[in-house]
């Protein structure tokens, strides 16, 4: 049996393009490519607001914490400068104590040291001047 050679049915890619249509289905399959090529843009700009909303509703707990913190900063601060100066004085008030205390052992262990003079020398210290001087 003798077969005809049929002729080309066009260029190649013709070919290939209405294989690619069939395996798509028809007009269904070109239509949904279509419309994805064609809304691409807009799923874009879905994507972006859905990132803007979240974004935002992220935000806003952020500020409130952010809020918290600045004024829990604040606050520790505060006490940080009380705290400062509170050690300052509490320093200031040893000092002096530890100064009195130097004192009173230099007129204690003086050599003319007696139980009258000492009592003098403590009562003029409370006082603020007096026969104190005289004892180093």
């Amino acid at each position: 049996m003798i077969t005809a050679v049929s002729a080309p049915a066009g260029p190649p890619w013709i070919q290939i393009l209405l294989s690619v249509v069939g395996l798509l289905g028809g007009t269904g399959g070109i239509t949904a490519i279509a419309t994805v090529a064609l809304q691409r843009r807009k799923f874009r700009a879905d994507a972006a607001d859905v990132l803007t909303d979240t974004a935002l509703t992220l935000v806003d707990p952020l500020k409130t914490r952010v809020a918290e913190l600045e004024a829990e900063t604040q606050r520790a601060r505060r006490q940080a400068a009380a705290a400062s100066r509170e050690i300052r004085e509490l320093r200031s008030a040893v000092q002096e104590m530890s100064d009195l205390i130097r004192r009173w052992q230099r007129a204690i262990f003086a050599t003319d040291a007696t139980i009258e003079r000492l009592r003098e020398y403590i009562l003029a210290g409370e006082a603020g001047g007096g026969p104190a001087s005289r004892i180093p």
